[in-house]
């Protein structure tokens, strides 16, 4: 580890996270070790527990990280905006890209769901369901959403939508193929995810218009 980093708190720790997580992504919180990440990112096992205390401490940040970044997205759009079905779009459009360009987010949700732990993540997470379910009611109370599917199960479907496509790609691209689909096979799935969702969840007279 070079003399600038030891100078600057920030870089080390920022160092010591992307060692963590390319580790803890590739092995699993409980097979990895403090040394293995210690190897990666150059540094002793001591520098780790300086600043993070433990491995548990630098699991929770990694996953953190990640994850608020994209709730500070996601945050933003919602705070201030009416509840329309673009809005409804523009969210789904958010997370899956997000996903699409921070592909660690995908391995660590599914992580988080396989150790039934979302850590840290859980205070954020919730803050943002409430947020958007909130939004939701409110469309459903407006006529522009069906008022018959619970707005958790809206938020539910469309995140699992998201991350099953990112989870499963690789299946798909080689099981299914992509003859006759666009270059960019992601934006195609979202257009068609969006299309298929939408016009699932927006009343019946809307539907038939």
């Amino acid at each position: 580890m070079n003399a600038q980093r030891i100078r600057d708190p920030e870089a080390t720790k920022a160092l010591i996270l992307d060692a963590a997580e390319a580790v803890f992504l590739e092995k699993g919180f409980g097979n990895t070790a403090v040394s293995e990440i210690a190897a990666k990112a150059g540094i002793t096992k001591s520098l780790i527990h300086h600043h993070f205390g433990s491995k548990e401490n630098l699991w929770a940040e990694v996953k953190s990280r990640r994850f608020h970044e994209y709730a500070d997205i996601q945050m933003a759009l919602l705070r201030d905006a009416q509840p329309t079905d673009n809005l409804l779009r523009d969210s789904i459009a958010i997370y899956f890209r997000f996903l699409k360009e921070n592909p660690p987010l995908v391995r660590i949700l599914g992580w988080m769901f396989l150790e039934e732990d979302m850590g840290d993540c859980a205070a954020r997470d919730k803050e943002l369901i409430a947020m958007g379910t909130a939004k939701l009611r409110e469309g459903q109370k407006a006529g522009i959403l069906r008022k018959d599917i619970d707005p958790r199960f809206i938020l539910q479907t469309f995140t699992a939508l998201a991350q099953s496509w990112f989870q499963g790609k690789t299946h798909f691209i080689n099981e299914m193929g992509t003859e006759g689909l666009p270059e960019d096979v992601d934006e195609a799935y979202l257009d068609a995810m969006i299309r298929i969702f939408m016009e699932g969840i927006m009343p019946p007279a809307q539907k038939d218009g």
